[in-house]
């Protein structure tokens, strides 16, 4: 009787040894898992044109548009000069104010164009150089400088088209067939000229040059202002 109480009492220490040696290896197996990979979110596409507010929509690529500020029409002044912005023509929220006074998006038959309104000191051949370099021109499609009346004073009217190699712009795929195309004025005001840059693609911004030529040419100039209003 000893004999068998002695075996049975070893056979149920036999099978607790193993089941705690199966559950520490389990355990060691589970520690050594590596954890989950963490999903990183992807660069922002939106850029800041500038998409994206954000700036606005990159041409041809795929950011939301910008929230819209203001519709017009409305009057619109910076120092110096003054605009009247025309029914429908959108302001949006400006990301980078320190180097764009003013952005709107405008809506065309072939899509919609971008509209900045800038100023600084670096002298308008400077910047009309620096505009057509940020293009790869073919050949048949020389750029275009010209003046432009406004107010009475002499500006620089800019019709450059292509394919978009610089920032700022938002450069449509090589793929997707489509021509890029900026209208820039460059009007000097003294120690700060202005500039408007017209971007988007050749058909877009053909379909408004010549309300944006007529709406450049309707500008007042003034001896003061406030920027931004």
């Amino acid at each position: 009787m000893n004999r068998l109480i002695s075996s049975s009492l070893c056979a149920v220490l036999g099978t607790l040894v193993l089941a705690f040696v199966a559950t520490g290896c389990g355990e060691e197996d589970s520690s050594a898992r590596p954890d989950p990979p963490v999903q990183v979110a992807g660069p922002d596409l939106a850029t800041k044109d500038g998409s994206q507010a954000r700036s606005m929509p990159n041409i041809g690529g795929t950011s939301a548009a910008p929230k819209v500020v203001k519709t017009g029409p409305f009057e619109k002044s910076f120092d110096g000069i003054h605009f009247a912005i025309p029914a429908g023509w959108e302001e949006v929220e400006n990301p980078t104010p320190d180097f764009v006074d003013a952005r709107y998006q405008i809506s065309t038959p072939h899509g919609p164009v971008k509209l900045t309104f800038s100023s600084n000191a670096g002298g308008i051949d400077v910047n009309i150089k620096r505009w057509i370099g940020q293009f790869q021109l073919p050949p048949d499609k020389q750029p275009t400088v010209g003046a432009l009346k406004v107010d009475g004073v002499s500006a620089r009217w800019v019709d450059v088209r292509g394919e978009f190699t610089g920032g700022g712009m938002g450069a449509v795929p090589v793929s997707s067939g489509l021509v890029e195309r900026m209208l820039g004025v460059a009007i000097p005001l003294g120690a700060r000229d202005f500039y408007l840059k017209l971007t988007g693609t050749d058909a877009a911004v053909s379909d408004i040059r010549d309300a944006f030529r007529e709406f450049v040419r309707s500008a007042r100039l003034s001896s003061g202002g406030s920027s931004g209003k």
